[in-house]
């Protein structure tokens, strides 16, 4: 799987996160930072039996207190494209370079219906006990890709539409 990509898109789908708990656990990590920082900090009173030191309550308030809440829900997003030569795919800001599934790999396609938690056990990027793979970010339907040695898993909003688009160079 290279990095390099073919130019011609044929079909391109964006999807970002929906689920609820995702924000509650940032914004959740981001109050905690908060009162701690207000508390230590601002207020001078120590947070724990062994607080940290001012220093490291500031780098952790500015990271998961200010940044995270910021960039992370707006940087997280799936990309799915079809080229002439395969299935691409870049779940950022994890993957720094598209993942690139040929054609000429891929023994089978098809849509699915799945259930994320029990099947994967949750949203991201996963292995399940059977050896597959998913890329998975929101919504209960998707793509299934057979290749030689395994099983790929792409969550995706409109699986018919991202199967005709593979049919067209799949032939």
């Amino acid at each position: 799987m290279t990095n390099i990509k073919s130019t011609n898109v044929i079909y391109k789908e964006v999807q970002k996160p929906r689920q609820p708990l995702l924000l509650l656990i940032v914004f959740s990590i981001a109050a905690i930072m908060w009162i701690g920082f207000i508390r230590q900090v601002v207020l001078g009173i120590p947070v724990g039996d062994k607080p940290a030191p001012d220093g490291v309550l500031i780098v952790f308030w500015i990271v998961f207190g200010m940044a995270l809440p910021v960039i992370l829900p707006i940087s997280i997003k799936l990309i799915i494209e079809v080229h002439e030569d395969g299935l691409y795919i870049r779940y950022t800001p994890f993957h720094l370079h598209y993942k690139k599934f040929l054609f000429k790999d891929i023994k089978q396609y098809k849509p699915l219906n799945y259930r994320t938690w029990k099947r994967f056990g949750g949203w991201g990027f996963r292995v399940n006990f059977n050896g597959e793979t998913g890329y998975i970010l929101s919504g209960k339907q998707g793509i299934e890709l057979t290749l030689k040695y395994e099983t790929i898993v792409i969550s995706t909003d409109r699986p018919e539409e991202l199967k005709k688009a593979m049919d067209v160079f799949k032939e």
